[in-house]
């Protein structure tokens, strides 16, 4: 089996073995062949050892999709052949947290990819209640990525018709949220962050505004575009302290906050007073992980585009230089994904000198 594994800091390994899938599953899995898994900030932080949730060695790769390859005794929902996308968040599917669809909560929970080998692999067996079936008009490259993270937490915000909306950091989730703020019914987006190349793609997929922090105060910006209302909600997905200040400081009282970026560290300073006297409402963004055909309807119908937000497309054997790539954010890095189902997928000219380097 082809794999790649994460073996301490800095350090992944490719290796290629004479290791079949197994031959027959257990009731209630599936045996899926991968065919493409993301890289996504996480993946870089366990791999620089700034976090880690499981003691190397690992599989890493918690986005991913792929296609049933051999179903357990009495699998109704997927037959083999089946594309599907995999849910990583793995529940014990019987407590009241798996019941209301927040197996992120379950005392039995893991995550492929995290806490357990993922699917920077071949091969992988999942449960049955974590597939999702796809249409054939989702390209695998895109079904990887697809997740409902961002989904999740504006919807539980909520964003009514007519709500100006500001997104902290036009990095994959700013960019999606981006899109899915119009979808629920926002009449102006407003894109902040540091990188212009980013933020021009974020007008491309609907920002009504981008504010390129390096110029200006983003606060005042957001307060002369809005009149000095200030924004209905906020969308913080940069993960810095500034971030979190500024996001705070441009809502409108009574305005909705929500906290998606993971810092790792206390932030120095919070301004509690400022929340409760202006009645502020602040959401963590580990929403349930619910929403998943909602999700698959909106990327099959054009609605959200992800394609345009992976910008760089990997072989799994070069996964070291891609995670570099993805880390330094060089060559207009955003998304990248592995193509694991084509040992020795040909890249893009843009990366064949990053490829070369792997050799």
């Amino acid at each position: 089996m082809r794999k790649v594994t994460w073996r301490g800091r800095n350090h992944l390994e490719f290796v290629a073995d004479d290791i079949a899938p197994p031959s027959s599953v257990l009731a209630g899995e599936v045996l899926v062949r991968v065919s493409a898994a993301g890289i996504c900030s996480t993946d870089i932080h366990i791999v620089e050892g700034k976090v880690q949730f499981a003691p190397p060695p690992l599989v890493l790769g918690h986005e991913f999709a792929g296609r049933v390859e051999a179903c357990g005794p009495a699998i109704t929902s997927v037959k083999p052949g089946d594309r599907v996308k995999c849910d990583s968040v793995v529940g014990c599917g019987r407590c009241a947290w798996c019941a209301q669809g927040s197996a992120q909560f379950c005392a039995q929970s893991s995550e492929f990819g995290i806490t357990r080998d993922g699917a920077w692999a071949e091969w992988i067996v999942v449960p049955e209640r974590n597939l999702h079936r796809l249409p054939e008009s989702i390209p695998d490259d895109v079904a990887a990525i697809l997740d409902p993270e961002v989904y999740g937490p504006l919807r539980k915000a909520g964003i009514s018709p007519g709500d100006t909306v500001a997104v902290f950091g036009p990095g994959p989730a700013g960019l999606i949220a981006t899109q899915i703020a119009h979808v629920l019914g926002a009449a102006r987006v407003i894109l902040c962050g540091t990188r212009a190349e980013r933020l021009a793609l974020g007008a491309r997929l609907g920002a009504d505004y981008t504010i390129n922090t390096k110029d200006g105060d983003p606060v005042a910006a957001i307060r002369s575009l809005t009149g000095g209302r200030g924004v209905d909600v906020v969308f913080e997905a940069a993960g810095s302290e500034a971030a979190v200040l500024q996001s705070l400081e441009v809502l409108r009282p009574q305005g909705k906050a929500i906290l998606y970026g993971v810092h790792g560290r206390r932030l120095r300073e919070f301004p509690v007073d400022s929340i409760v006297l202006r009645d502020l409402v602040v959401y963590g963004a580990l929403a349930d992980r619910v929403g998943w055909e909602e999700m698959i309807d909106l990327v099959a119908s054009g609605r959200l585009d992800l394609n345009s937000i992976i910008t760089h497309r990997f072989p799994l054997e070069c996964t070291p230089v891609a995670c570099r790539l993805v880390r330094d954010r060089s060559q207009g890095a955003i998304k990248a994904v592995l193509e694991i189902a084509r040992p020795g997928a040909a890249v893009t000219p843009a990366v064949q000198a990053a490829v070369a380097a792997c050799k």
